[in-house]
């Protein structure tokens, strides 16, 4: 067991928006100053996705004095390859713009895979990922979740941009007649990349808004890019926000990391799920040992009354009051393996004491 307080050293930063937003500079303003204050020697590396790091490039060697390093590239797997070439010691802080492609790249990597596998075998192809692929693509062992353990446990600063987009849920309204209809409304703003915006400390979403013009008091033609923080887990910035906001604005944040201190998460598989030789996990074992049970119950009572007469549907619930306790199959179903096994043990001496004396299927 460990002792928790000895603090969290690597900063691991998002930002999310729509287009013209503002996350790359700010990103890049962030990655700066974490340079500035842990007084790293080593230049910013920087995986490009949209061409988007030479609009940059000059204003981070202005500021430290050394080019960007980095890959221009959407795979996944460049990505995981720099970044460890960066933990061997090439970078300490790392941009990654924009994860949304990087994403993307997975989703169709892995569809262009099945389809070449589907060619091989004469199958119609697939035009869209459907649900048992997900569990591939995200699940545990993909490459996917691979990322997000180590975004989590790596010893390097990353900053994340991903592109935002709107969630949506039904909302009940009640119709001018006063029926109750469901509308579609957007509830919210979430990053297009899976579900990678949950994994960052600092979360940070970007808007571009018009200004006021003061005199006139109408929108006038400028912009600000605004930052509010939705989410920090020093919780020392929550809520916090700003309009073109330097990289001292996120200080409050970077000075709670602790230089050096690595407190990585075990993500090795441990847990005894029981499953046998033959691949099967127990609940998956004790679900058909309980279609059989019930099936093997049904089948003695229908053998020990066949028929539909008013007396033997009388005797079958009967007996289901009697052995299981309730009067209805559909109940009996309900019920846990271990007390359909105690129940089904007074089946067989209830029919022998109440014995079928309508013989016959039709019970006549």
């Amino acid at each position: 067991m460990m002792t928790f307080g000895t603090g969290q050293g690597y900063l691991k930063a998002g930002f999310l928006g729509f287009t013209a937003s503002g996350k790359t500079h700010t990103a890049t303003l962030l990655a700066v100053e974490t340079r500035k204050l842990f007084d790293i020697k080593t230049p910013i590396a920087c995986f490009d996705t949209e061409a988007t790091m030479e609009y940059v490039a000059q204003r981070i060697k202005r500021e430290t004095g050394m080019n960007p390093i980095g890959e221009k590239s959407r795979s996944l797997a460049d990505l995981m390859k720099m970044c460890r070439e960066c933990e061997e010691g090439a970078a300490e802080i790392v941009i990654v713009d924009s994860m949304t492609h990087v994403w993307t790249e997975v989703c169709e990597a892995y569809m262009k895979q099945v389809n070449d596998a589907r060619d091989a075998r004469r199958l119609p192809r697939r035009n869209r990922l459907e649900f048992q692929d997900w569990n591939a693509i995200k699940g545990p062992g993909s490459p996917w979740q691979k990322w997000q353990d180590y975004f989590l446990n790596s010893k390097l600063h990353i900053i994340i941009c991903g592109r935002a987009q709107w969630e949506w849920d039904f909302e009940e309204t009640e119709g001018s007649t006063g029926e109750t209809r469901k509308e579609l409304v957007k509830t919210g703003v979430k990053m297009r990349a899976s579900d990678f915006g949950f994994e960052p400390s600092l979360l940070v979403q970007m808007e571009r808004i018009s200004v006021m013009d003061r005199d006139s008091k109408r929108m006038s033609k400028a912009f600000v890019h605004h930052a509010l923080v939705i989410k920090d887990r020093y919780d020392v910035m929550d809520s916090a926000e700003a309009d073109n906001p330097p990289g001292e604005f996120f200080l409050p944040h970077l000075q709670c990391l602790v230089p050096g201190a690595h407190n990585a998460v075990d993500t090795n598989l441990k847990t005894d799920m029981g499953v046998d030789e033959a691949g099967q996990a127990a609940f998956d074992r004790e679900r058909k040992d309980r279609e059989a049970l019930l099936a093997e119950i049904q089948a003695t009572i229908v053998e020990a009354y066949p028929g539909q007469s008013a007396v033997e549907k009388k005797l079958k619930i009967q007996l289901l009051d009697s052995c299981f306790g309730c009067k209805s199959w559909e109940t009996v179903c309900r019920k846990d393996i271990v007390r359909l096994r105690e129940d089904f043990a007074a089946v067989a001496a209830w029919i022998k004491q109440h014995p079928n004396t309508r013989g016959g299927k039709d019970g006549e």
